[in-house]
């Protein structure tokens, strides 16, 4: 299905037929690819779905003329429909030139803009509270511990909604990499080591108050014991789900981004460096959580190895896949697979006795 500045225009069928997809049963009849003419304008947002609604990987895309050099105009902001969430900010802010920064389901979730003295971020339409939040992380946590992400410039407010404005760090998304991404793996744990260390520092003055998004955490709670107790849903596992859950709250709560996944880690592949970005779910939670929601869709002996650490740690890391892959890919509970990592979440949890 697809869709320009979200007006559906066409649908359109596979049309390629791949063999190795076919065994692989990773679509309906092993057709891959599509052929889609569309006629666009500067600035014109594509998104394609499945008849389902989910996006395509990478979807949307954005229509750039090659003379624009990543830029837009500021004035397409006032009347392209796209644009017009970050308008009036627009106008606040007097910018020149901007691009639109998607994020993880698609939507604008930012925009990086021509500020005169360097380009910059805004992420704008907060809620007074969640950017309250996000300003006081930075000040009493990420600045003070020296966690590697964009430096938070200034929080201003237009109408009801606030605008939060970083520097711009120059560069990707660890999903955008590639094969090879793991390589990158060291570095943001490095990140997440000190996030705790600091946050185990100074715990009584790092209270998580009412009002907050609910810890992503919670969700997968919620969907493992709902399985268990559907009888139809559980397929034999009902036991192990309600001792794994139980395990996996026991384990020790550490300072946690909370919403780790590889759309928010920026790679500076130039300079060497890393950026976690999207602090808005911070909170005390189950070690190895993020590790795992970052590492998603890795096998689980793949996600161990990857993961060291203490026995705590890496439990949680291993119960943590076996519950996102399951959310996955249901089939997975009853293939070697996740028999082979139901009997290790076992041996780890033994070994903390």
């Amino acid at each position: 299905m697809v869709s320009v500045n979200g007006r559906l225009v066409e649908s359109v069928p596979c049309s390629d037929m791949r063999p190795d997809v076919q065994a692989a049963k990773a679509s309906v009849d092993g057709r891959v690819g599509f052929h889609a003419q569309l006629s666009l304008d500067d600035g014109d947002i594509v998104r394609v779905t499945t008849p389902q609604g989910k996006p395509l990987h990478h979807s949307p895309w954005l229509y750039l003329p090659p003379e624009s050099d990543g830029w837009l105009p500021a004035s397409l902001t006032a009347n392209h429909p796209e644009y017009s969430g970050v308008a009036d900010f627009s106008e606040s802010l007097a910018w020149k030139r901007f691009q639109p920064l998607f994020g993880q389901l698609g939507d604008i979730s930012a925009v990086k803009f021509d500020s005169g003295d360097g380009p910059m971020v805004a992420h704008p339409g907060m809620s007074p509270d969640d950017a309250g939040r996000i300003h006081r992380f930075y000040k009493r946590v990420l600045t003070p511990a020296g966690i590697a992400s964009p430096a938070l410039r200034h929080q201003q407010g237009i109408g009801e909604r606030q605008m939060l404005i970083f520097d711009f760090f120059p560069g990707k998304p660890l999903d955008r990499h590639g094969p090879g991404w793991e390589a990158w793996l060291p570095a943001v744990m490095v990140e997440l080591e000190r996030l705790q260390q600091f946050g185990e520092q100074h715990r009584e003055g790092l209270k998580v108050r009412g009002g907050r998004k609910p810890p992503l955490v919670n969700h997968l709670f919620r969907q493992a014991l709902g399985d268990a107790l559907r009888w139809d849903r559980a397929h034999g596992e009902r036991r192990f789900l309600l001792w794994l859950v139980t395990r996996l709250k026991r384990l020790p709560q550490v300072l946690s981004h909370g919403d780790l996944h590889r759309e928010n880690v920026l790679v500076d592949t130039e300079r060497g460096n890393i950026a976690l970005v999207d602090w808005d779910r911070w909170d005390y939670l189950p070690v190895g959580f993020d590790l795992a929601r970052l590492m998603r869709g890795l096998a689980g002996d793949t996600v161990e190895q990857l993961t060291g650490g203490s026995h705590a740690q890496r439990l949680g890391v291993v119960g943590f896949t076996y519950l996102l892959q399951r959310h996955d890919r249901p089939a997975m509970v009853n293939s070697e697979e996740g028999e082979a990592l139901r009997r290790r979440c076992r041996e780890l949890a033994g070994s903390l006795l």
